[in-house]
């Protein structure tokens, strides 16, 4: 009995054995290892390759030359001469300051004064003068031909002046202002506020936020007389100009931020422009990404430029009339 229960364990032995060869113990799955997520390539607008390249800045990139006609009223004063100038105009859309010095600068006017060259506007980033410093958005207005600050009349709390020759000696009135989004009126007129002098004439340049009529003034500058008198000189130029602080500074067009306004004809004396010329890239002449066209519909100019913006409207001679 014994010897047959020993056979018995020997042969259930063998057969285990025999079990596992036969099948193998599971041996546990090998992990895939995860598909690691694509990174996108860079692509680039087809046909677009300029926006791609680093240009020479300030660019004035897109612009209309605004005029009266030759001409004078019952009372002889001429139309191509003015006392006073006003823009209307609509910011449709919030550009922050973009650093680095650099900026975008809404120039409403560049004109002359008594043969004195001057221009006014919207900034994104107002610089401080010889500080590496810059105020964010607010509205500037200078002057050529003098150095003296003897002749700039600022606000004292959020305002300041510049006196400099990096674009041949000027000197200018600067003031923090919040602009964004919204309807906006801006007057270059005599300030008579200031002091009277015999020797010159004082014009300042105010800004009215037309969703609250809320008026602030930038600063005013005092221009030489001319035969006894001081006139704005026409045509005026007005250009959404991309600009750099540091002289021969490059910028690739698809960096700058896509920035959109639209302008009501200006009024001068109370007469509105009656024809106005545009033109792009007025500088360098190499950067393409802004539009200037006239809807004759609403009678208003609209810019845009910076990112992907296309050229769709040729420059050339409008008649408003």
């Amino acid at each position: 009995m014994k010897r047959f229960c020993l056979l018995i364990r020997i042969v259930a032995l063998c057969l285990a054995v025999s079990c596992a060869q036969a099948a193998p113990a599971a041996v546990p799955p090998t992990a895939t290892p995860a598909t690691a997520a694509a990174v996108p390539t860079p692509t680039q607008i087809p046909g677009r390759d300029d926006l791609y390249q680093l240009h020479d800045v300030p660019e004035h990139l897109a612009y209309i030359r605004w005029g009266w006609i030759h001409g004078q009223d019952s009372e002889g004063k001429r139309f191509d001469e003015l006392e006073e100038l006003v823009f209307e105009f609509t910011i449709h859309n919030d550009v922050q300051p973009i650093g680095g010095g650099y900026g975008y600068y809404l120039m409403l006017g560049h004109s002359r004064i008594s043969g004195v060259p001057f221009y006014f506007g919207v900034q994104t980033d107002v610089k401080y003068p010889d500080v590496a410093l810059s105020y964010g958005k607010g509205l500037i207005f200078s002057r050529w031909d003098t150095r003296d600050l003897a002749n700039t009349l600022y606000a004292q709390e959020d305002g300041w002046t510049e006196s400099s020759d990096h674009e041949g000696d000027f000197i200018g009135v600067r003031r923090s202002y919040a602009w964004g989004p919204g309807d906006y009126r801006v007057r270059l007129a005599p300030d008579e506020s200031a002091p009277q002098d015999p020797d010159g004439a004082w014009f300042g340049v105010w800004i009215t936020d037309l969703s609250n009529a809320e008026t602030t003034w930038i600063g005013s500058l005092k221009f030489p007389l001319q035969d006894g008198r001081a006139v704005i000189q026409t045509p005026v130029y007005t250009t959404m100009e991309f600009y750099a602080v540091i002289p021969g500074s490059q910028f690739r067009p698809i960096d700058m931020p896509t920035w959109r306004v639209s302008l009501r004809r200006p009024v001068g004396d109370g007469v509105t422009a009656h024809w106005g010329r545009t033109g792009y890239s007025a500088l360098e002449g190499k950067i393409t990404n802004a539009d200037i066209r006239y809807d004759v519909t609403k009678d208003i100019v609209h810019i845009q430029a910076g990112g992907a913006t296309e050229r769709r409207t040729e420059p050339g001679d409008v008649e408003f009339w």
